[in-house]
């Protein structure tokens, strides 16, 4: 925590004495998370897991502006939700109440923004950025931000041209795994919005690949090369009182090995979102599908597969923090059908209180325990308070209850629910 504040005020000192040459703000916040498991990884009242466990943890971020001319450059940095106790020792028979700093401190944000001169409003933005696209189903990297050059021709049709630098693997290889998108968003009208893109990821030797196989417990399958390319569509817009939201996306690739057949990859997913506000009341519903693998074809993978942050998405139980029917965590839509209701009321300038209920079923079969593979994942249900103490200061609380379905029962037939309580103190200055 020191040397984080010593960082920062050196920043602090740099940046102030540039003021003449640009215009310089300062951004930050203080969040504090609690979070309180039951379940989530074994779906047993009787044992005690992973899946089982109270923490609390505190992140603070730091932010600087800067502007000149047609420049612009955003640096942020995060000491990431450092756990309360972290680093104490159990062995210890006096272990004390000091505990000593997790060094998480990193970049968040590191990019400049400037138009190309004599190309009108054509710019380029490139560093560690947070991108999206579309409606942030298929590719979004709002966490911790994604390494990237996009270049832009921003207007009533944007353009965009992005290349992402996934991993770097070693230096010295030509083992890249990159993503190059292209896309466009036109704006038909004030109230419709269309989209399209494309996105081609090739993993030169087949690391992401294999690492991302043995995540789900399955063996090094041994590929030397992968690409994977997606075609997106999407809408945002107003019909009368009703906002809606939809995406589309496809995918086709393949899975190269030094020897034997290729794997062929496809995918999809369809999400349709809406919601209207009622004066005080907001009543929103989601619907969604997104393809799972079939096991019965061994030279093609049809499961949709997604590149999402580490954020809930939509539930909070199941999709942020335990393993989906897609076999890991924050995979979206990926072999999950849902069907979701939700309403929110604004009791008060302070306080607004919100509840979804979610219906939840698989594409594909799947066993997230010891019993037989089934498409039945669940239902949940999310309540959410949302407390606006000052202007800049928050205070959000959910709490997630996840009823398993058969995927989720053991060999006798059983599952036991999985609860989360979920908590963020937050002051942004």
């Amino acid at each position: 925590m020191k040397k984080f504040m010593v960082i920062f005020a050196v920043l602090a000192l740099t940046m102030v004495s540039s003021v003449a040459m640009a215009e310089v703000t300062f951004d930050g916040s203080i969040e504090f998370l609690m979070r309180s498991l039951k379940n989530t990884s074994d779906w047993n009242d009787d044992t005690k897991t992973a899946g089982d466990y109270q923490l609390t943890y505190e992140r603070l971020r730091f932010g600087v502006n800067a502007k000149h001319d047609n420049v612009k450059g955003r640096i942020q940095f995060e000491n990431d939700w450092d756990t309360w106790g972290d680093g104490a020792s159990t062995t210890n028979p006096n272990p004390g109440f000091e505990t000593p700093p997790s060094n998480r401190f990193y970049t968040r944000e590191a990019w400049l923004d400037f138009t190309i001169p004599g190309a009108g409003p054509a710019h380029v933005k490139v560093g560690r950025q947070f991108l999206q696209l579309g409606n942030g189903w298929y590719f979004r990297s709002n966490k911790y931000g994604s390494d990237a050059w996009l270049v832009g021709l921003p207007g009533k049709n944007t353009v965009a041209f992005v290349n992402v630098k996934a991993s770097e693997n070693i230096g010295s290889n030509a083992d890249d795994t990159d993503a190059y998108v292209l896309l466009d968003v036109y704006k038909l009208n004030d109230n419709h919005t269309v989209g399209a893109y494309i996105s081609h990821i090739t993993d030169r030797q087949g690391k992401w690949y294999n690492n991302f196989v043995q995540s789900l417990g399955g063996p090094n399958p041994g590929s030397n090369g992968v690409t994977l390319d997606t075609l997106g569509v999407h809408y945002t817009g107003k019909l009368g009182p009703l906002n809606l939201m939809a995406e589309l996306d496809y995918q086709m690739g393949e899975v190269e090995f030094p020897v034997g057949p290729k794997i062929d990859l496809s995918g999809k997913q369809l999400i349709v979102q809406a919601n209207m506000p009622i004066d005080a009341l907001t009543i929103s519903a989601t619907a969604a599908m997104g393809s799972g693998d079939d096991p019965n074809t061994t030279d093609e993978n049809e499961e949709f597969i997604p590149f999402l942050d580490k954020d809930p998405h939509y539930t909070l139980v199941y999709e942020y923090y335990m393993n989906t029917a897609a076999g890991r965590k924050n995979t979206g839509f990926a072999n999950t059908t849902a069907l979701g209701l939700g309403a929110k009321f604004k009791i008060s300038k302070m306080f607004t209180l919100g509840a979804d209920l979610w219906w939840l079923t698989a594409d594909q079969k799947f066993n997230n325990s010891t019993g037989v593979d089934s498409d039945e994942i669940g239902q949940e249900v999310d309540i959410r308070l949302d407390m606006n103490l000052y202007d800049q200061l928050s205070w959000i609380v959910v709490y997630g209850h996840f009823i398993p379905g058969g995927g989720y029962e053991n060999a006798a037939g059983e599952a036991d629910n999985a609860t989360a309580w979920h908590s963020v103190l937050s002051y942004k200055f």
